[in-house]
C-alpha cells in the first residue's frame, strides 16, 4: 500500500491506496489545511510550520514514514507537448534539454517526460523540466520530518497520466474539467491521446452559481482553443471531476449558457475501487498510478547527480594535465608583465595625478546633484504622507456599517464627501429601540471621528423610523 500526499496550496490531499496497473485501489482519504502562508504555489514558504505539520499529521493518523508519494502542482514545473522522432530513452532526455534551452535560466535541471503517441518513426510527448534546487528543497524538508520519499511526480503529469488510465479509456475526444478551491484545470484529450493542459484560479465559493459560470468560460476557451487550431474530431463530452454529482444540473446549465452543446457528466470509473468520496481526492489519487521511471522526478534526480559524479571522476586527469599547463604559461605571462609594468610605472603615476584632478571634480558635481535629489525625494515622501491621512470609503468601510447595522436597521449607502470624510447614509427600522442599539455599534468604532445622529422620523407608508445619521471618517481610515 502506498501513501501519497498532494501539495498546491493551503488544502492538502492525503489518499492511501494500491494501483496494479488495472484497477486503482483507494483505501483512506484525508482533506487539511496546512499553516497559513507556509505553502503557496507548490512553493514551501514556512518550512518549520510545514515541517511540524507534516509530523502532527502523520502522527495523528499512524501513517506509514515510508513508501510515500510526493505531487507538487507548481508553476515550477514546466510542461510542453514535442514531437521528436523516435530515440533511444538517453537520447530522447537530451533531445528534451534542448527543447527547453530557451526557457532554462542558467540553473540545474531536470528533465521527465510522458509518451503520448507515435506513428512513422515520429513520436508525440509531454515532456516537463524542473530545477533540481526545488527537488532537493523538498527532500530536505520530508526527511528532517523523518519522512522518506521514494517518487515525486508533477501535478499536471500525474493527472495526465491518471485521466488517461481510467476515462481516457471509454472516450477518444473530451474535455476534462477538475476543480478544486483555489483552481479550475481543465484537460483536453484528442483522438484518444492528451493534446492541451490549462489551469486558471478561481476566486468564488465551489457549488455556487457564480463558480459554475467559471466552470462554463474553462471549458468554452478550451473549445475555442479547438477552432483555432483546426481540430476536426468531434467532441464527445465533457467530465467534471471535483464537484458536487448533486449539482450536475446547474453546471449543464452554465455550459449550455456559453454555447457549448455538448453532452456533460460526472467524473466516475469503473477502474476506480474506493469507499471515500474520489470528487475530493483526485489529485492525490493520480499519484497511485504507475507513470514510468521517465516520470519520477526523484529517480531522475538521483540519476543526474550520479552521472555527474561520474563524469567528475573521469575528468580528474584531464584537469590536472590543463592545471600544469596552465601554471606554466602563468609564469611566462607574469615574467612577460612583470617587463611591461616596469616600463609603464612613470606613465601610470601621471596619468594617476590627472585621474584624481578629474575624480575630485566629478565627485563635487554627484554631491550637488544628490543633495538635489535628496530634497525632491523628501518633498515627494511628505506629500504621500499627507494623502495617506485622507480617509477614503472603501468596501472594508461599508461592510463595517453594514455590520454595525447587523438586524437593527436597513441601510444603503447615498454618498461619500472626500474633503469632509462624511458618509452619509440611509437607514431604516422597525422600532426606536433598534435605531439606538445600531447607533451605538457605530459609536463604538473607531474609524469614525463623529457620529452625527439628529433623530429619526416616522413613516407612515412603510410603518418605519427614517435614521438621520451620518459618520465622519477618522485620520487614515479604510486605508
Amino acid at each position: 500500500m502506498s501513501t501519497v500526499i498532494y501539495l498546491a496550496n493551503q488544502q492538502v490531499q492525503i489518499v492511501t491506496g494500491s494501483s496494479n496497473g488495472k484497477k486503482i485501489t483507494i483505501n483512506q482519504s484525508y482533506i487539511l489545511d496546512a499553516p497559513e502562508g507556509s505553502i503557496i504555489n507548490g512553493m514551501v514558504m514556512d518550512g518549520e510550520a510545514f515541517i511540524s505539520f507534516l509530523r502532527e499529521t502523520w502522527s495523528q493518523y499512524k501513517l506509514p514514514s515510508k513508501d510515500v508519494t510526493l505531487v507538487v502542482n507548481s508553476s515550477k514545473f514546466v510542461g510542453k507537448n514535442i514531437e521528436m522522432p523516435m530515440l533511444k530513452d538517453s537520447k530522447t532526455l537530451e533531445f528534451i534539454e534542448r527543447e527547453f534551452t530557451d526557457i532554462n535560466k542558467g540553473e540545474e535541471y531536470v528533465y521527465g517526460y510522458i509518451p503520448l503517441f507515435q506513428e512513422n518513426k515520429i513520436k508525440r510527448i509531454y515532456a516537463e523540466n524542473i530545477p533540481s534546487d526545488f527537488i532537493k528543497d523538498y527532500l530536505d524538508i520530508f526527511s528532517e520530518a523523518g519522512i522518506k520519499i521514494k517518487a515525486l511526480y508533477s501535478g499536471e503529469g500525474s493527472i495526465i497520466n491518471f485521466v488517461s488510465t481510467t476515462v481516457g479509456k471509454n472516450f477518444n475526444t473530451f474535455i476534462l474539467t477538475l476543480a478544486d478551491k483555489m483552481t479550475i484545470t481543465t484537460l483536453l484529450f484528442v483522438n484518444g491521446s492528451f493534446y492541451y493542459f490549462n489551469s486558471t484560479r478561481c476566486f468564488h465559493e465551489q457549488e455556487t452559481e457564480e463558480y459554475a459560470q467559471d466552470v462554463a468560460r474553462s471549458a468554452s476557451q478550451i473549445m475555442q482553443f479547438m477552432q483555432a487550431h483546426q481540430i476536426e474530431y468531434p467532441l464527445e463530452t465533457i467530465i467534471l471531476a471535483g464537484v458536487n454529482p448533486n449539482n450536475i444540473y446547474m453546471y449543464s446549465e452554465a455550459i449550455l449558457s456559453q454555447g457549448v452543446q455538448v453532452a456533460v457528466r460526472v467524473f466516475d470509473d469503473n477502474s476506480i475501487s474506493t469507499n471515500v468520496d474520489i470528487q475530493n481526492c483526485i489529485h492525490a489519487s493520480s499519484g497511485l498510478v504507475n507513470t514510468g521511471k521517465y516520470q519520477n522526478f526523484l529517480t531522475l534526480y538521483s540519476s543526474s547527480k550520479k552521472k555527474n559524479k561520474e563524469e567528475g571522476g573521469s575528468n580528474k586527469g584531464i584537469i590536472a594535465i590543463v592545471v600544469t599547463v596552465a601554471i606554466m604559461l602563468i609564469a611566462l605571462a607574469s615574467c612577460i608583465t612583470i617587463r611591461i609594468i616596469k616600463n609603464r610605472q612613470l606613465k601610470d603615476v601621471e596619468d594617476a595625478n590627472k585621474l584624481m584632478e578629474l575624480s575630485v571634480m566629478e565627485y563635487d558635481m554627484v554631491t550637488a546633484r544628490n543633495s538635489f535629489i535628496t530634497q525632491q525625494y523628501n518633498s515627494i515622501v511628505g506629500l504621500d504622507e499627507n494623502i495617506y491621512t485622507y480617509p477614503v470609503c472603501n468596501t472594508d468601510i461599508m461592510n463595517i456599517i453594514d455590520k454595525c447595522a447587523g438586524n437593527y436597521a436597513d441601510i444603503s449607502f447615498s454618498s461619500f464627501d472626500a474633503y469632509s470624510g462624511i458618509v452619509t447614509v440611509s437607514a431604516t427600522s422597525g422600532t426606536v429601540e433598534e435605531i439606538n442599539m445600531f447607533i451605538k455599534e457605530l459609536n463604538n468604532q473607531d474609524i469614525f471621528s463623529n457620529v452625527n445622529y439628529t433623530g429619526y422620523t416616522y413613516q407612515e407608508n412603510d410603518d418605519n423610523w427614517n435614521i438621520n445619521v451620518s459618520c465622519t471618517l477618522s485620520e487614515s481610515a479604510g486605508r
